[in-house]
């Protein structure tokens, strides 16, 4: 297994010392195979004070403890929703732990950088690929510079938005573990290869839904714009009704899973 550089020692073979499970509470009420993941707590805040949707439990944990909240959907099935901090090591703990409550698919709602003018924060993106500039996805797959999204939730996520009559746009994207080393021969470089986006768990998700046998699919919008030229905020923050369609859009592709 001993490799030159240790981010390539993947161990397929032996047993996990700490177990996901560990980190839930004794008691949880009610219990879901489906999960959202996302990136828009304000979308969560304003859904909890419109009792859209309530507080089941925290996850354990040092440091803030992610909060997992529950709502119904039109049928009154019970979602997880579980709103994230950035960053692909969370990301495998969230899906982990959720995942060990029989938690089975999950759509992760999510923003990302555009490295094209573009690319605009009105689209819909599918990521179908993602290239592994992380350290996450290396312990549960192994070594590959890229990851790509099951074919079956490709296509049911795809079926959903074209029922929706919802434009969208496959894209490849580029995730990174590094935000401030962004830098312009990188961008560069990922653009040569196809990458659209920019972000810091796409290749995490679907590398943990691979090794544990999950279903995870995943919508973004183009906030800022990350480009050799420079770097442009775009008020991405204040798109709120963005944020929301593509929070409805994840319920209803996370239902047809």
């Amino acid at each position: 297994m001993s490799q030159q550089f240790p981010i390539l020692e993947f161990d397929p073979v032996s047993s996990p010392i700490v177990q996901p499970k560990n980190y839930l509470p004794d008691y949880i009420k009610e219990k879901s195979e489906r999960c959202i993941i996302t990136y828009f707590s304000d979308v969560v805040d304003h859904y909890e004070r419109l009792y859209k949707m309530n507080q089941a439990f925290k996850i354990r944990t040092e440091g803030i403890r992610p909060r997992v909240f529950y709502m119904k959907g039109p049928k009154n099935e019970l979602i997880y929703v579980v709103p994230m901090s950035i960053g692909a090591p969370q990301a495998a703990r969230v899906m982990e732990v959720m995942a060990s409550i029989g938690v089975k698919k999950f759509m992760v709602c999510g923003g990302a950088g555009s490295l094209d003018d573009a690319v605009t924060g009105g689209m819909v993106l599918l990521p179908v690929a993602a290239v592994r500039d992380e350290g996450t996805s290396y312990h549960y797959l192994p070594p590959s510079r890229e990851v790509h999204l099951n074919p079956r939730v490709q296509q049911t996520i795809e079926n959903v938005l074209k029922r929706e009559n919802e434009p969208y746009v496959k894209v490849k994207t580029w995730t990174t573990d590094a935000i401030f080393r962004e830098t312009k021969d990188k961008v560069a470089l990922r653009r040569a290869e196809g990458c659209v986006t920019v972000e810091m768990e796409c290749s995490a998700f679907l590398a943990v839904a691979q090794h544990k046998n999950l279903l995870c699919g995943q919508l973004l919008y183009a906030g800022d714009v990350v480009k050799p030229s420079g770097w442009s905020y775009r008020d991405w923050h204040t798109a709120y009704d963005t944020r929301e369609k593509l929070f409805g859009l994840c319920v209803k592709c996370l239902l047809d899973l």
